[in-house]
C-alpha cells in the first residue's frame, strides 16, 4: 500500500515545475481521486520541504527543489 502512495506522490512531483500549470482539480480528474484527496497528497508533499506550493491555484515547485529532485532523477 505504501509503495503506492509513494509512486503516486512521485508521479505528481514529476509533473511539477516552477512554471507548471497543474491544479488540484486537473489533477483529481488525471488520478480519478477527490479534490480534497489530491490535496491530502499536497499537504505530505509540502511538509516535505521539497518547495512545492500553490500560487493562484497552480500547483508548482521552487527552483531549488525542483533542481534537486531532477538530480535525483538524473543520477
Amino acid at each position: 500500500m505504501w509503495q503506492q502512495k509513494i509512486s503516486h506522490l512521485f508521479n505528481i512531483l514529476g509533473q511539477l515545475s516552477p512554471y507548471s500549470q497543474v491544479t488540484i482539480e486537473s489533477l483529481a480528474k488525471e488520478y480519478k481521486k477527490a479534490p480534497r484527496a489530491i490535496k491530502k497528497d499536497l499537504e505530505i508533499l509540502m511538509s516535505a520541504n521539497l518547495g512545492v506550493f500553490i500560487e493562484e491555484d497552480k500547483i508548482r515547485i521552487s527552483k531549488h527543489g525542483y533542481k534537486r529532485i531532477r538530480s535525483w532523477v538524473l543520477s
